[in-house]
Formats: C-alpha cells, structure tokens, sequence
C-alpha cells in the first residue's frame, strides 16, 4: 500500500531525513517510532507531499507520488490525522465530516460507522468545533480521514494530551482499521499503546531507520525496548 524507497528530505539546507525506506502492506498497522527530533513527523510530510522528498521516491497503492501535490495524493485515498487535528473550528462536526467526503478507489466511511467507534459523536454533529474538547476534536478529526474513503490512515500523535480512556478508543479504532483492511502508519510517543495494535515496528533516530521489526518482539524485549526508545 506504501513503499517508501531511500528518501532524502531537507528543510532549507539542512537535511532531516536520510535514506529512509519502509513498505507497508494493505491491512498492515506499522508503528514508526523514535525521540522527538527523529523525523517521524518530517516522514508523513514527505509521504503526504506537503514536505517533498528531494531524492527517493514514494509509492501509494502501486503509483509513484513523490511529485504529486498534497490534495493529488489525499484524492487517491491517503487518509491523514494530524497532531494539533487541523478541524475548522467555526465550523459544525457535520460540516467538517461532510467537507472530508470524496470518492476513491476504497470503501468510504458511513457516520454512522463513526458512532459506532466515538459514540459522543453523534451528539455533537451540530456543535461547532470550536467549542470541543480537545478528546471530542480527535474523533472528529479521526472520522473525518475515515469518511474520505482511505486506503491508509497517517496518524500523528493520535494520544497526544487526550484521556486514558479517548486513548483506548484511539487505539480500538487502528484496531478496527486493520480488521476493516485498511493500512495505518501510526507515529507514537506512547510507545507500548503503539506496539500493541502494530504488525511491525521502525524506530527512527536522527533522521534514519535505525531498527526494523515485529512489534510484539519489541513489545516483549524491555531491554531491547530501553535500548532503542528508552523506555
């Protein structure tokens, strides 16, 4: 579903991601993980177009992307949740969800699918999002990749400053991704909430893939585990 091949990626003059490669198959959850600063974020960016990769070339559902711009790439059916949720705050959760509905070669979500997974949702569908808090913004935010018909959901710090119990319910729904055949690139600081829903796992330091594997290894390895992550 993905293929990222030895990409180099440069803010200004300074490089930030060197020779980055990873794959990811149609229903696999990978986990990409690392200290802040590794370039996980920069990774999705450059995935997604909005960083361009300066040499490598990325690979969506079997077609080169690396030049294409971001709303080429979204329209192919990229699905993306980013850290700070990026909904229009002025504007109601129905607009926002109806906003994010296009048609890709992949199933699109119903709302009613959405409930399902957040049941709050369906009792803010006409709350402006500014008025959310910030667990209710990520299913919004969530739902909103899911009903845009994705073939790969990017999620970027999905945890980040949410409940333990919105967590779960993060976490539960990479689950039902997977089960829904959809593919997940989670980046996490949450290390072993990631580990637990991932097939496999990168750990990224200082712009580069410094270990590639099962998840459950690394899950189950706590010194391997503090070597490479610290904790």
């Amino acid at each position: 579903m993905l293929a990222l091949d030895h990409l180099q990626t440069y803010y200004g003059d300074t490089q930030v991601l060197f020779d980055v490669s990873l794959k990811i198959a149609p229903g696999e959850v990978v986990a990409l993980l690392g200290p802040n600063g590794a370039g996980k974020t920069t990774t999705l960016r450059s995935v997604l177009g909005l960083t361009p990769a300066r040499s490598g070339k990325v690979r969506f559902n079997g077609r080169e992307v690396t030049r294409l711009t971001t709303h080429e790439i979204a329209r192919m059916g990229l699905g993306w949740v980013p850290d700070d949720r990026r909904i229009f705050p002025t504007l109601t959760v129905a607009r926002n969800l109806a906003i994010a509905r296009k048609k890709t070669a992949f199933r699109a979500w119903h709302e009613r699918e959405c409930f399902e997974i957040f049941s709050a949702l369906e009792h803010l569908m006409h709350r402006e999002c500014e008025n959310l808090s910030g667990g209710e913004m990520q299913m919004v935010a969530i739902s909103r990749a899911l009903v845009g018909a994705p073939g790969l959901v990017l999620f970027d710090e999905p945890s980040q400053g949410l409940a333990p119990k919105v967590v779960q319910d993060v976490m539960k729904t990479i689950t039902r991704l997977k089960q829904e055949g959809i593919a997940v690139l989670v980046v996490e600081q949450n290390v072993q909430s990631a580990l637990a829903v991932a097939d496999r796992v990168y750990v990224m330091n200082r712009g580069c893939i410094v270990h590639e594997g099962p998840a459950a290894e690394l899950l189950n390895d706590a010194a391997k585990r503090a070597h490479l992550l610290g904790v």
